[in-house]
């Protein structure tokens, strides 16, 4: 294939996957105003869709339209998560955002045998993931005396030192606090959640496992019901 023609493929597959995201996040936007109303400050979850929004670059234009148009969207969409195993002690959850659970559960049941994994009863696997606040921000400009010194009246549960990044982990209740005291300093945050993080991470795979993980995930992503997938495989 020439050059040209492969970064031409290139580049389409990153906008493809790129539209992908936003309609995703769209759809959580548009959720979150459904269960907790349109004012962001008031509602967890929607200030959660918002801040993840615009980390990944979805216009301000189009939030507003998904939080204010929300009321005349026809599709009843419920939230479903679901619980996995796989192989090699792999534990897997999957946050599910659909019209249709029937159809998702078959999706799923097909992208799980692919990878000779299973559905779990309920609280057999989240048990062993934390709900935690992730911050991720760049190391240029602060330490981590500076972090520890400007959020030690919150509850900070772990500050870990990258080689380029720093990752803080606080109780779900004082994220924002955190957020907000750590913008106040200057500090340029290049990520910011609340999400599950396994006690018990997997650092390593066998290649056969490794790449069928990988192709869950891929088929995951590539489904407009699932919202998200978390898994204690934290290997290269």
């Amino acid at each position: 294939m020439p050059r040209k023609h492969l970064v031409a493929s290139q580049t389409n597959k990153k906008q493809q996957l790129q539209a992908k995201l936003w309609q995703k996040l769209a759809r959580e936007i548009k959720a979150a105003v459904k269960v907790g109303g349109t004012n962001i400050e008031a509602n967890p979850r929607l200030k959660a869709a918002v801040d993840k929004a615009l980390q990944n670059n979805l216009s301000r234009d189009s939030i507003e339209r998904n939080i204010n148009g929300s009321h005349k969207d026809s599709n009843e969409l419920s939230v479903k998560e679901f619980e996995c195993y796989g192989p090699s002690g792999i534990q897997i959850v999957v946050s599910a955002l659909t019209d249709n659970i029937n159809r998702t559960i078959s999706n799923l049941n097909g992208y799980l045998s692919k990878l000779h994994g299973q559905i779990a009863k309920p609280n057999s696997v989240k048990i062993f993931f934390d709900n935690v606040g992730y911050i991720v921000i760049y190391k240029s400009n602060i330490s981590v005396d500076k972090i520890m010194e400007t959020t030690l009246d919150y509850n900070i549960i772990d500050i870990i030192e990258q080689e380029d990044a720093i990752e803080i982990k606080t109780n779900p209740g004082d994220f924002y606090k955190v957020k907000d005291v750590l913008t106040t300093i200057g500090v340029k945050i290049f990520n910011s959640e609340i999400r599950l993080l396994p006690q018990n991470p997997i650092e390593s795979l066998d290649s056969d496992t490794k790449t069928r993980l990988e192709k869950f995930i891929d088929s995951c992503d590539q489904d407009d019901d699932i919202q998200w997938v978390v898994t204690n495989y934290e290997g290269e």
